[in-house]
């Protein structure tokens, strides 16, 4: 079991035990620790795990902002632009639309060989295989690979495109 796991497991345990205050104070002791941290949007009180990039509750980034698009600089906006209505129109006749949609780079072939995460508020699904197949994701793997072409991404980049208005 790794640390994160014995520390949720424990704070879940303190918390079934105890009431409202004694929550309250153990998940504050728990974020002056490091162990959690607690959202910023004032509309939700969720604390989250170290190691969540986004809030559980809300859907917010760990700085207290709505999420918005991350990207390298170096991408232009009409490449952007390019990936965001692929994704828009992959989306729009039959599946659910995500607020967002995260890929994180750990090697591959580029941008399409990344791991994808839809982002649904606080709730987060993982794309199984991504977009890496071609010929299922022709629009979306071209604007990938437009970005790959245009400068290689680096081990653990993170890009997210905002779907959501």
């Amino acid at each position: 079991m790794s640390e994160a796991e014995v520390v949720r497991t424990v704070i879940a345990r303190l918390v079934a035990q105890a009431d409202e205050t004694q929550t309250q104070l153990i998940h504050e002791l728990a974020r002056q620790a490091g162990y959690l941290w607690r959202c910023g949007n004032p509309a939700c009180p969720d604390y989250n795990d170290r190691g969540r990039r986004y809030c559980q509750g809300c859907g917010w980034g760990r700085k207290g902002k709505p999420v918005g698009d991350v990207h390298p600089c170096m991408y232009t906006e009409r490449r952007w632009t390019r990936l965001r209505r692929a994704l828009l129109k992959h989306y729009a006749p039959d599946a659910p639309m995500p607020d967002a949609v995260v890929f994180d780079y750990w090697g591959g072939p580029g941008w399409r060989g990344a791991e994808v995460t839809e982002m649904y508020g606080g709730m987060t699904e993982a794309i199984t295989d991504g977009f890496r197949d071609r010929a299922r994701f022709e629009d979306i793997a071209a604007a990938l690979d437009s970005l790959t072409k245009w400068s290689e991404p680096s081990y653990g980049e993170h890009i997210r495109v905002v779907l959501a208005p």
